[in-house]
């Protein structure tokens, strides 16, 4: 499957704003019952990761994936990634 057809193919599967981010791959956005996904290393057959908003700020999970460099965690008030290398909550949202 190439890029462009891996995109349309994500597209209808509900994902939205696709970007390409270094060192993080194909990323986009997905909406679960509860939470704003930003995933990660999008491929035909799931993600790597994603990092999980909460619905009421979907705004700030649209600006964070415009926004990521890759590099670290993205900004914003997630409150916890899933996936590759396990699970673990915002840092900044700590105690």
């Amino acid at each position: 499957m190439n890029k462009k057809e891996l995109k349309n193919y994500l597209k209808k599967q509900g994902y939205y704003n696709l970007r390409q981010i270094p060192g993080k791959g194909l990323c986009g956005l997905y909406e679960f019952i509860f939470t704003i996904g930003l995933c990660t290393n999008l491929d035909e057959y799931g993600y790597e990761g994603r990092y999980c908003y909460p619905k009421h700020l979907i705004k700030d999970s649209i600006v964070a994936i415009e926004l990521w460099n890759g590099k670290e965690d993205p900004i914003g008030d997630w409150i916890k990634y899933k996936g590759n290398g396990g699970e673990r909550s915002n840092p900044k949202l700590k105690n």
